[in-house]
Parts: C-alpha cells; sequence; structure tokens
C-alpha cells in the first residue's frame, strides 16, 4: 500500500540540489559506486548475486550502478543515470542519516529507473506482471523494489526512498507518519545533508477540506489504522500527514518529533503524547493552530 497516487523556482514532482561531481567515464551495464561521507557496514550484503540476477533478466539498454544498499537499474543513459543517482540518490541518503535514521539496512533495495511511460509499464509488467500502477513509481517492500517513471521528475523517488529506509529505523511506523513524511519530500531540497519539504500539489485537497467540512482532526488522524489510512478518503489523508509533518518542519520539531516517537513507541503508538510535549500543549490546541497555518498557505504550479 505505498503506491503513489513551495518555493517557486523547484520543479513540480522534483527534489533539487547543488551539481554532484561524479565521473561519467563508464559503459553501460558496467557496475558503478559512489562514494559518501555516510558510511555503512555493507560487507555482508550480497551485490554480486543480485547483479547477475538483474542481468538474466534485463537487456542492453540498462545499465547497473550500485551505491552503498541501493542496486540502481536504469534504461536511461549513463549519463543521465549517474545524474540522477549523484544528485538525488546519494544526497537523499546523506540528508536521511544526518536527520533522521540510525539503524542502515541490512538488505539490498533495487530501484528502477525508466526512461518513460511505457518502458516503465511494460517492465513493470514484466518483472512483478503489475499493471495498475502509478504514472509516478511505486515501492514494493515485500520484494524491496522500486520502480520509478523518472520522466514525471525525482520527488517520487524521494518520497519511496523514505518508505524503503525508514522500515529499517522505525519499522513499526504507522501510516499517517509514513506517508506523511515520504510525502512531505515529493517537493523538497537536498543540500548540505539536509532536507526540506515544501508546499507541493496536495495543499488544494487539504484546503478543500475546510471549506466542505471534511477535514478530519488530528486526534483521529493520528489513530487510523493502515486499512482505513489508506480507504476510499487516502488523498485527503495523505494531504493532511504531509501538511502536518510540513508543520512540524516549519516549526523545527520535526526532526524531534521523529526521534520521539521512534524510541517511545511502545509508550504510545499514535504519537499524540510526543506532540503535546513538544508543544507543550493538548493535541486540539495544537490542530486549532496547524488549521489556521494550512490555510494561509499558496500553492502555484
Amino acid at each position: 500500500m505505498y503506491y503513489i497516487i513551495i518555493l517557486l523556482t523547484f520543479l513540480s514532482f522534483a527534489c533539487n540540489s547543488k551539481p554532484y561531481s561524479g565521473q561519467n567515464s563508464f559503459s553501460s551495464r558496467q557496475v558503478k559506486e559512489y562514494n559518501s561521507p555516510v558510511i555503512f557496514n555493507i560487507d555482508s550484503l550480497d551485490f554480486v548475486s543480485k547483479i547477475d540476477e538483474l542481468n538474466k533478466k534485463l537487456d542492453k539498454s540498462f545499465v547497473i550502478f550500485e551505491n552503498q544498499f541501493f542496486i540502481i537499474a536504469s534504461n536511461l543513459s549513463a549519463e543521465e543515470t549517474d545524474n540522477i543517482v549523484g544528485n538525488t540518490i546519494v544526497r537523499a541518503i546523506d540528508c536521511f542519516y544526518n536527520d533522521y535514521f540510525e539503524k542502515s539496512p541490512n538488505e539490498i533495495t533495487t530501484i528502477f529507473l525508466f526512461k518513460d511511460d511505457a518502458t516503465y509499464r511494460n517492465w513493470a509488467k514484466k518483472l512483478f506482471d503489475d499493471d495498475d500502477l502509478s504514472r509516478f513509481g511505486y515501492y514494493k517492500p515485500s520484494q524491496r523494489v522500486m520502480l520509478m517513471n523518472i520522466s514525471t521528475g525525482t520527488g517520487t523517488l524521494v518520497h519511496e526512498m523514505t518508505h524503503a529506509l525508514v522500515r529499517f529505523d522505525f519499522p513499526d511506523i504507522p501510516s499517517w507518519f509514513n506517508e506523511g513524511l515520504g510525502s512531505l519530500y515529493e517537493r523538497c531540497s537536498l543540500n548540505n545533508k539536509n532536507i526540506i519539504g515544501y508546499v507541493n500539489w496536495r495543499l488544494p485537497r487539504l484546503q478543500e477540506s475546510f471549506t466542505k467540512n471534511e477535514y478530519i482532526p488530528l486526534e483521529d488522524l493520528v489513530k487510523m489504522d493502515e486499512n482505513t489510512f489508506y480507504n476510499a478518503n487516502s488523498d485527503l489523508h495523505y494531504a493532511e500527514a504531509r501538511y502536518f509533518c510540513m508543520y512540524l518542519q516549519e516549526k523545527g520539531m520535526l526532526k524531534s518529533f521523529y526521534k520521539l516517537y521512534r524510541d517511545g513507541f511502545n509508550n504510545d503508538m499514535t504519537g499524540k503524547t510526543f506532540i503535546e510535549k513538544l508543544f507543550a500543549k493538548d493535541l486540539n490546541s495544537v490542530d486549532k493552530e496547524f488549521v489556521i497555518w494550512a490555510k494561509s498557505l499558496q500553492y502555484k504550479e
């Protein structure tokens, strides 16, 4: 159920960063490793077998890259893939482990980058027999794979990377916070090992809920189980969770909340206690202030 159904200078569905000075001197199907200031123990991960397996399944239009605990298989050009790995994947990893996560993955996740909608859909069907797809991309946690229609931008890539990494650091993370955090980074910056989310296309749905009397109190949102969160009203649930995470970010509390929630999850599975602790007020009062803030936001494509 991880499918993905502002700064005005940011491109829609993209995360931006400063240029990555990676080398581009390699040929198709060559594995490339990237250096990162974040050091992980990946000696136990069997990249060779996984890459051999991919070589048997994919055709010669693909290049294969290795980075930390990810394997990236892409049918973009080597240079285009290098740019995405360096500018987005490497920088996102550095940001996540600087800002949030402590436990690194003990399994390999494969990221498929497809150059267009046609090859994305064709290979999703061929590799996994998937045909009911988001046009942006999706994550299959049980198989540890991400499939991205990268022609739509890199925002969904960072969203799904959030899910792929948080499951090792905060395995019990509830749906509202998992999707709130992931969707926050659909539009973001990745600079100086800090990730910052910006206003995006989900805002109109949240603001519509205020005028149509559909808004869900935070008290109810944080208590939602997985089935309820992903029901027919999931577009509103995503929007509200995203913007509450953004509100925490704007208050300088998001990183602290993540760590309090992760470490104290067994004491409060909803997160309500930790929200009230950080704001030093009850959740109902926080909710009222959040709504006022959310109404003041503006989204321009």
